[in-house]
């Protein structure tokens, strides 16, 4: 499979895709799979095994403070998924989770074993990693400067929403400063910040056009309305990410009409 294609329409995320079931009910549920990107979590047990999984917890247990062997095989790693995807003929988005540590949010798994995985799939320039861990991301492209990374803002990890439209440009500033740090392909957006920056501030034009300048793709999670999610294609977003099963080519006939 090639590397990333960006074409004229957005292509989809198949959100939270954390095991192989749901990765097989995606791929039934769609006619091009090459234009999905099927996203999993990631996070790390104490003994540093990275495995697929949204929360922070399992049945009670916290993750990162519990050994791989004590789940008794009712995780799935991080390994084996990628080895079933892989096969597939999709692109993948893993998003590392992260927790708040003294002020600042830390990354649940290790980058250097991350990206080994990778390596050992030849999967470098199929993926997109993302994370609100900025340390991460930067130790990523320290070790290499093939990786497309992404990096996410959401106010559910308690990120402020610009509340002005000066607000809007500082964060506008703050996303291409961090984008001449590390070289970003994207950023990944609450789909209620735009919602906010286009209804409220009457600055989403803008906001889409400076983003875009810079060279950074978007990505708008999770847009289960097809009304929202063609106003999103018609200001050219790259990704949409959605737990329903719009396609790319849905979205293409509603652009033309």
């Amino acid at each position: 499979m090639p590397p990333f294609v960006y074409p004229s329409l957005p292509n989809i995320i198949a959100h939270r895709c954390n095991s192989l079931a749901a990765v097989d009910q995606v791929l039934a549920a769609i006619t091009d799979p090459e234009q999905v990107y099927i996203e999993c979590d990631v996070r790390m047990s104490q003994d540093n095994i990275l495995v697929v999984h949204h929360e922070k917890r399992h049945q009670g247990q916290t993750i990162s403070k519990t050994l791989f062997a004590e789940f008794r095989g009712q995780l799935l790693t991080l390994e084996a998924w990628l080895a079933y995807v892989t096969t597939l003929s999709v692109h993948i988005h893993l998003d590392v989770k992260a927790q708040l540590s003294k002020g600042k949010w830390i990354a649940t798994a290790d980058s250097a074993l991350l990206y080994e995985l990778l390596a050992a799939n030849q999967l470098e320039e199929r993926v997109i990693v993302t994370t609100v861990a900025g340390k991460f991301l930067k130790a990523l492209r320290n070790i290499s400067d093939k990786l497309r990374l992404g990096v996410l803002y959401n106010q559910d990890y308690g990120m402020l929403m610009p509340t002005s439209k000066k607000a809007v440009n500082g964060f506008i500033n703050k996303i291409l400063e961090f984008n001449n740090e590390i070289g970003l392909e994207a950023i990944f957006l609450n789909q209620r910040w735009l919602q906010v920056f286009d209804k409220q501030y009457k600055v989403l034009d803008t906001f889409f056009y400076a983003i875009h300048k810079a060279g950074i793709k978007i990505a708008v999670w999770t847009v289960n309305d097809q009304h929202w999610a063609r106003r999103l294609a018609e200001q050219g977003v790259e990704w949409i990410t959605t737990d329903g099963t719009f396609r790319a080519k849905d979205i293409q006939r509603a652009k033309s009409q």
